[in-house]
């Protein structure tokens, strides 16, 4: 994650003028589009409150979430998550076992996470 902050860090700016929703590559600018297919991210969501849920572990609010769908059941969903609250939330790192998800933080901000299927 953090080896590409600076591609990651200019798709977290253009994304602010963004209302919250879910964006590929067809919804977005072509300097996004060109991030998008470089880092192999299929979509983003962009949450600004908690009423608008996308069923992540996560608290929902705030965050800007890269999303690299898995390619088969046997595969992971892969997510880059970025956390534009005011202050850090600091969610740690988190394994559930029996739901295949794990989360690491690699930043102040910044954290990857991965959930497959049980």
């Amino acid at each position: 994650v953090m080896n590409y902050e600076t591609e990651l860090n200019n798709l977290v700016s253009k994304l602010e003028e963004y209302p919250q929703g879910h964006y590929d590559e067809d919804e977005l600018d072509e300097v996004s589009t060109f991030h998008l297919r470089r880092l192999g991210i299929d979509y983003i969501v962009k949450n600004g409150n908690k009423s608008y849920c996308y069923g992540f572990i996560e608290d929902n609010d705030s965050l800007i979430i890269f999303i690299n769908r898995s390619d088969n059941m046997f595969d992971t969903e892969k997510r880059i998550i970025y956390d534009f609250s005011k202050e850090p939330r600091n969610f740690g790192n988190k394994v559930i076992s029996g739901a295949a998800y794990e989360m690491t933080q690699v930043g102040e901000r910044w954290y990857y996470s991965e959930t497959g299927f049980d």
